[in-house]
């Protein structure tokens, strides 16, 4: 059985060695969201108000019930988020300030408890696996000074499974910090690093033009690259590959999601999405109409085991389809294909 799948079996309560199939996943899922729903209502003066009219336990039967659910967006966050918190502000571990892509120039706001913060090191201690093993050293090219920062929360995963994580923090857009950093990946022995699209592809097509000791290193060392943050055009995919002969893993995630959403597998066919943490759907931008697999249209997701904040029918603007079908990589995860910026599609 796949890693992955036998990460979700310990996380929904079935025994590892257990066959995990799409049925023990859609039955947890539903477990979940009724418990999410439950909290949502009973802790949060904003959900209390906009799911009034639900019977959570008589009108939500199956997962697809889900669609009787109202949305919610960037824009409620803004206006209600105080709101929307389930917990005492004594439980609150972290806040993450976030600006709107409107003009309201309201910021959001989101809150994490620090279980909502372990479900992030777990996933990564987990799904980082399938791109790294014991021993490895890893270069961490994203905020991590705070403690709680997808930088620190990564590092603290990685660390579980015995690999090296060193934080570096974002390189400046103008390039101007590439060759130190080359120069430090060189001198520490790194050969995987976490950055973003802009980052990686940058720093690969400046190897590809040097020479000497610094370059030659990291070119023999370099074993894999995942991206995050950022699109991911093939182009940049491309350069990374020529100029270290590594393996390029992607990965889709916002903040809203507690940072980890979905990962791509060895195939690179799609990424798996956290189905254990997080229900997406895919939905008629215009209509709000739940589409079938292999239709494009905008990811909608929610949360099932977040306490601080849940988000139920979160809008993410952010566009990409279900790929039909299973994975050949013995995933029976669902798999969702290249996520476009927002109001772009791009697929296989």
């Amino acid at each position: 059985m796949h890693m992955i799948d036998t990460w979700i079996c310990s996380k929904i309560g079935l025994p590892p060695d257990a066959p995990l199939t799409r049925e023990d996943i859609v039955s947890y899922q539903l477990s979940a969201l009724h418990r999410t729903l439950h909290h949502a209502k009973a802790s949060s003066r904003w959900y209390a108000r906009t799911l009034a009219n639900v019977d959570v336990n008589g009108s939500i039967g199956s997962v697809s019930d889900i669609k009787k659910l109202p949305f919610m967006g960037e824009s409620d966050l803004a206006a209600h988020g105080t709101e929307m918190v389930c917990v005492p502000a004594s439980r609150v571990s972290r806040i993450v300030t976030l600006p709107t892509s409107g003009t309201t120039g309201e910021p959001k706001r989101v809150y994490f408890t620090e279980a909502d913060q372990e479900l992030m090191i777990d996933y990564n201690a987990h799904g980082l696996k399938v791109m790294t093993e014991t021993g490895d050293v890893w270069l961490v090219l994203m905020p991590a000074e705070r403690p709680g920062s997808v930088g620190d929360l990564i590092r603290t995963g990685l660390a579980r499974i015995g690999c090296d994580a060193i934080a570096y923090g974002l390189l400046p857009y103008d390039g101007s910090g590439d060759d130190a950093a080359l120069a430090f990946m060189a001198e520490r022995g790194v050969n995987c690093i976490l950055a973003t699209t802009s980052s990686a592809a940058r720093l690969a097509s400046r190897t590809k033009h040097m020479e000497g000791e610094v370059a030659d290193t990291i070119k023999n060392s370099m074993k894999g690259v995942l991206l995050s943050a950022e699109y991911v055009p093939d182009e940049s995919v491309a350069t990374i590959e020529e100029a270290w002969d590594c393996e390029v893993f992607e990965h889709y995630g916002m903040t809203e999601m507690g940072l980890g959403g979905a990962m791509a597998c060895g195939t690179h066919i799609g990424y798996h999405p956290r189905e254990a943490d997080l229900l997406f759907e895919i939905i008629d931008p215009v209509t709000g109409r739940v589409l079938p697999d292999g239709e494009y249209g905008e990811i909608v997701f929610t949360t099932l085991t977040r306490e601080a904040m849940p988000f139920i029918r979160y809008r993410t603007g952010d566009f990409s389809r279900f790929i039909p079908g299973p994975c050949p990589c013995g995933s029976v995860l669902k798999r969702i294909a290249r996520v476009a910026g927002r109001g772009v599609v791009k697929g296989y």
